[in-house]
């Protein structure tokens, strides 16, 4: 693993964060106006997932190579 593959990882899981974030929060409005309990059942893991995605620490690898203190 190389600096490059380091910054295209953190790039590429914010991306499937920024991704599945609007679904959610699409998911969620529809969900609560149809069927409050089951919209908000699906909604609530996709919000979680997203948020995980953009959140996502760095691998030690990657701290390593990019000098980073943890």
């Amino acid at each position: 693993m190389n600096r490059q593959d380091c910054i295209n990882e953190k790039w590429s899981s914010r991306t499937v964060g920024m991704i599945i974030l609007p679904i959610a929060i699409a998911l969620g409005g529809l969900g609560f106006l149809i069927l409050p309990v089951v919209g908000l059942f699906f909604a609530v893991p996709l919000f979680i997932l997203s948020f995980a995605f953009i959140a996502a620490p760095e691998s030690k690898v990657c701290r390593l190579i990019l000098g980073k203190q943890s």
